[in-house]
């Protein structure tokens, strides 16, 4: 079911999340107080920002768009549970594609946009890739809970037709495209 979702294409087909991400990545991009923020962080920390940026956004983009399902019957409980994970596992690969992705356009923008010199003045030493690269890091952590925002902003519609693929839009026979319960 997820292979059918395509959560790769997720944050494709949500405009405004994906605005959003990359407002708040070019903003961690100029701003010399994130890049001495990044600088310090170490690797744990860095770490522990993506797991949680990629945790928060998935999270929100489940529970503000009504994505989790509920049995209506005892008998269907197993099936419902099942579509609840395929649909918590489809949110966050395409959460993780963003997040890499960001990472990615970061990482490009900061080595084409930001001298050495600039950005060494910013950080009070000389700088290098991996300075370079704990930046990306760090603000695809921030891009990323910005994607959270403007998924926000996105109608329950569209976020639906993003996460579950309609089968005459996938190569797949079958996919499920769950109903919202309005009880």
């Amino acid at each position: 079911m997820v292979r059918a979702n395509r959560p790769w294409r997720l944050t494709a087909r949500l405009y405004r999340a994906l605005l959003a991400a990359v407002v708040a990545g070019a903003y961690g991009l100029v701003t010399s107080d994130i890049w001495r923020i990044s600088a310090t962080s170490g690797s744990t920390r860095l770490a522990l920002a993506s797991i949680a940026s990629i945790s928060f956004t998935s999270g929100a983009v489940i529970v503000a768009h009504g994505l989790w399902e509920r049995a209506p019957d005892r008998h269907l409980r197993d099936q419902v549970i099942l579509f609840n994970v395929a649909t918590a596992t489809t949110i966050l690969i395409g959460i993780a594609t963003l997040y890499a992705a960001l990472f990615l356009m970061t990482f490009a923008a900061a080595e084409l946009l930001l001298s050495a010199q600039a950005f060494g003045s910013g950080l009070g030493h000389a700088v290098g890739t991996a300075d370079y690269a704990t930046l990306a890091w760090f603000t695809a952590s921030l891009a990323t809970v910005g994607g959270a925002l403007g998924a926000g902003l996105e109608s329950d519609e569209a976020v639906r037709e993003a996460a579950y693929t309609s089968s005459s839009d996938s190569d797949e026979d079958e996919s499920f495209v769950p109903q919202r319960n309005e009880s």
